[in-house]
C-alpha cells in the first residue's frame, strides 16, 4: 500500500512541476498576432509597463534599488514630459495576475504582488503627466491585452518606444510581440528597470538583434 502512496506522490509532484514550468514559459513567452500595415501607422507612443507600487516600492527579495527606481522614474518622467507635449500617446501597462494556481504562486514566492486583491496595484505616485490609456494585463506580453492592440489601431500608431520593468520579463516580452506584429521599436536605456543588469545587457544584445533600437530617437523626432 504505501508503495503505491509513494508513487501517486510521485506521479502527482511530477504533474505539478511541470504544469509550473510550463505556465511559466507560457507567461512570459511573447505572442505572433497579425502583422500591422506600418504605411497606415504613421504615429508613435510611449508604452509604460508595469511601473506599479507593488514593485517600484518593494523590499527584501526580488526588490529594485530605490536609487534606481528614482532614475528611472525622473527618466520615464521626461519621456512622459515630451510625448505629451507632442501629442503622443501615453499608455500604461498594470500587471494584475489571474488564475488561482499563478496567483498561489505569487503569493508564496513574491508577497502576493501583483495579484488581484494587492494594494499595490496603482501607478507609482513619481508617475508625472498625463497617461492617455491605462491597460491591465495578465501575461507578461502586454499584446495579450487585446485592448492595447485596438488602442494602437485607433491611434494609428506604428512606432513604440517602451520602458518600465522588467527589462528581462515583462518588457522584454512586450518588445518581442511588438517586433512580432510589425512595430518599430525603441527603448530608452535610462527608462529601463532590471532586477539582474548583468542579465539585461544580453537580453538587450538579443533584442537589438530583432529589430529593436535603443535611444529616444522616437521621441526627439517628434518633437522635432
Amino acid at each position: 500500500m504505501w508503495l503505491w502512496f509513494g508513487i501517486g506522490a510521485v506521479i502527482i509532484l511530477a504533474l505539478i512541476t511541470t504544469y509550473t514550468i510550463y505556465g511559466h514559459k507560457r507567461h512570459l513567452s511573447p505572442t505572433k498576432g497579425k502583422k500591422i500595415d506600418f504605411s497606415q501607422r504613421p504615429n508613435s507612443a510611449l508604452v509604460i509597463i508595469d511601473l506599479q507600487e507593488d514593485f517600484t516600492l518593494a523590499t527584501g527579495k526580488n526588490a529594485y534599488d530605490p536609487a534606481m527606481v528614482e532614475k528611472t522614474i525622473s527618466a520615464i518622467n521626461e519621456l512622459v514630459e515630451i510625448a505629451n507635449e507632442t501629442g503622443q500617446p501615453v499608455i500604461s501597462v498594470r500587471q494584475i495576475f489571474k488564475g488561482w494556481y499563478i496567483n498561489l504562486l505569487v503569493k508564496l514566492l513574491n508577497k502576493g504582488r501583483g495579484s488581484p486583491k494587492s494594494v499595490g496595484l496603482d501607478l507609482d505616485s513619481r508617475l508625472n503627466g498625463d497617461i492617455d490609456h491605462d491597460i491591465t494585463k495578465a501575461r507578461a506580453d502586454a499584446f495579450t491585452a487585446p485592448e492595447l492592440e485596438r488602442v494602437l489601431e485607433r491611434q494609428k500608431v506604428g512606432r513604440l518606444q517602451i520602458v518600465g520593468l522588467d527589462g528581462n520579463y515583462c518588457v522584454k516580452a512586450t518588445m518581442q510581440a511588438a517586433i512580432n506584429r510589425g512595430y518599430d521599436v525603441s527603448f530608452t536605456d535610462a527608462g529601463i528597470l532590471t532586477v539582474n543588469p548583468a542579465i539585461w545587457q544580453k537580453t538587450k544584445a538579443r533584442l537589438t538583434a530583432s529589430g529593436v533600437t535603443s535611444g529616444s530617437a522616437h521621441a526627439s523626432a517628434e518633437a522635432s
